[in-house]
């Protein structure tokens, strides 16, 4: 234990005199606590998530549902709002049929490739046989067993069949650019038809999460562009709420340095941290739990203070005692604390002179010691240094 000295009463001793005065003084123990720090901020209550609904497909609002209104909360995947998509699925039958046109006239040209190589190979036969005749019919001539114009025909049968030949072939190599060309236009087709089937999924707007409508420009009847916002909706799962604290207190809580290591990333989680939001509610005050989000982007470039994001589940539901919704825009405080510290000397703050105490050494002589204050909490003086444990016993 520590003895504390307390002057209550009796005279300075003078500055030149070496005599040693008694004096009465109160001296109290110096208890070690493991000190849990705990900062108070201000912060205001923000959703999570916002989503603004833009319209993606230009048209009538077909239909609204009768809960569409500030306020209104509704579930994941429930439908909200319906635009007319009459003209998207015109278009979708429209590319429905080129579709089909293409691949009518994508038939026909396999199936003219299919004839072109039969044809092909039945003249190269004829073309064959042809040649054989002509051959036979020139040794005949040689012979004088035929005449030359017999010969002169058969020659023309030759070159009237390879002509014949020439064409088939021609044909046939041309066939891929064509069916190449219909491919592309059926890939344009099928693409419009993917382009067009969805727009005619933006044409129903459900909600992509729970949440609470905030805001409503939009009526049933009314045409809406594309781009054109029309709603927005805050997310109910969760709230968040910035809090500000000064870089002291942040020190205090996290310990010397992690404050910036949090906010440049360097750390990814903070100590264990106790967190615990009040608003006051006229004559009562209600309380939510929270937790540790992660750290503001930077200081404020006025006051120099760091923020820190909690956030809070539920700010909706609650269990227990009935209390209000944690409601967007609520004003609220938010009591952030830390770890309990190893054992600490804790003293009166009115003990603390100039970073100087008083301790009751032995033989019951004054010392005056210096020490390091951590932090002053009420009327409290957090030591970190100057007072260990043995220091200044009375035995």
């Amino acid at each position: 234990m520590f003895a504390l000295l307390l002057i209550l009463s009796g005279p300075r001793p003078a500055v030149k005199s070496t005599d040693e005065h008694e004096h009465l003084v109160k001296a109290i123990e110096v208890p070690l606590i493991n000190v849990s720090p705990s900062i108070v901020g201000y912060g205001e209550v923000q959703a999570s998530r916002t989503w603004k609904s833009v319209s993606q497909l230009a048209g009538k609002v077909e239909w609204r549902s009768p809960k569409l209104k500030s306020g209104e909360f509704f579930k994941k995947g429930e439908l909200l709002l319906k635009i007319d998509g009459s003209e998207i699925a015109l278009k979708i039958s429209s590319c429905k049929a080129e579709i089909a046109k293409y691949a009518a006239k994508l038939e026909e040209l396999e199936k003219s490739r299919v004839n072109l190589e039969s044809q092909i190979e039945i003249s190269t036969k004829i073309l064959d046989f042809n040649q054989r005749n002509l051959s036979r019919q020139q040794t005949l001539l040689k012979a004088q067993a035929v005449s030359a114009s017999t010969v002169e025909t058969e020659e023309i049968t030759v070159l009237q069949q390879k002509n014949s030949l020439v064409s088939l072939e021609s044909e046939l190599r041309i066939l891929p650019a064509q069916i190449a060309y219909q491919k592309a236009g059926m890939d344009a087709a099928l693409s419009d038809l993917a382009k067009a089937e969805l727009d005619s999924s933006y044409a129903k707007i459900t909600a992509p999460f729970d949440c609470r409508i905030a805001t409503l420009s939009v009526e049933e009847a009314q045409y809406v562009a594309v781009g054109q916002e029309m709603f927005t909706a805050d997310s109910t799962d969760e709230v968040e709420i910035p809090v500000q604290f000064s870089i002291d207190q942040m020190e205090l809580l996290l310990g010397l340095g992690v404050p910036d290591k949090l906010a440049s990333g360097q750390v990814s989680k903070p100590p264990e941290l106790k967190i615990r939001i009040k608003v006051n509610g006229g004559r009562n005050s209600f309380y939510w739990t929270g937790r540790f989000l992660r750290m503001a982007s930077g200081a404020d470039s006025v006051s120099r203070m760091m923020g820190m994001v909690v956030a809070v589940k539920e700010p909706y539901g609650h269990t227990g005692k009935p209390k209000p919704p944690l409601d967007k825009g609520l004003f609220c405080s938010v009591e952030v604390k830390g770890a309990p510290s190893d054992p600490l000397a804790v003293i009166p703050r009115s003990a603390v002179h100039a970073g100087m105490v008083y301790l009751a050494g032995r033989e019951s002589r004054l010392e005056i010691k210096p020490v390091t204050v951590k932090a002053y909490i009420k009327q409290y003086a957090i030591i970190s240094e100057g007072i260990s444990k043995g220091d200044g016993m009375n035995n």
